[in-house]
């Protein structure tokens, strides 16, 4: 055992590797990012943070005459993209990229198109986020739906733990 351990020492541990952070704006989404970060420090790997507007929300709001669907779209892509920034202002960068992005869609299936088409090797993921519906409580959440039909590593941290050394 001691010998495959130091084969993995030249492998994923050193080498350049993306991963994608989806990003609510939840405490644990920002858990999620920080640990995100400590496994890309030092040149290792990019993260690209990203945040889904829900097209179940955008019909909710249509449905409720808050607006028509190409305004109420750019709203929240814009709002989004004001709230990744600032997200990401207050986050530690140093020695890895960040790039963001926002996508509309269902976040489940946004998420495992996006970690394709950036290549992603990993995904890191609150393991809870903002939603507090019926559906969550009843159908699972983001993340169970990540783990489900996605075929790459995701790793979902928890609210709060002490993962330091993990």
């Amino acid at each position: 055992m001691l010998e495959q351990h130091r084969e993995d020492e030249g492998g994923i541990a050193n080498r350049f590797m993306t991963i994608l952070v989806p990003v609510d704006f939840s405490p644990c989404s920002r858990l999620a990012f920080q640990k995100a970060a400590e496994l890309v420090q030092d040149g290792r790997g990019r993260i690209v943070a990203l945040h889904v507007v829900d097209h179940d929300f955008v019909n909710e709001c249509v449905r409720h005459r808050l607006g028509n669907p190409g305004e109420i779209k750019k709203t929240l892509f814009l709002e989004a993209k004001k709230k990744l920034e600032n997200f990401l202002r207050h986050e530690e960068k140093d020695g890895f990229q960040v790039e963001f992005m926002v996508a509309e869609g269902t976040p489940f299936i946004e998420i495992n198109k996006k970690a394709v088409q950036t290549k992603a090797e990993m995904i890191v993921m609150g393991s809870c986020g903002n939603a507090a519906d019926m559906n969550t409580i009843f159908f699972g959440s983001t993340a169970e739906k990540v783990l489900r039909f996605l075929s790459r590593p995701v790793l979902c941290v928890p609210p709060s733990l002490d993962y330091k050394g993990v």
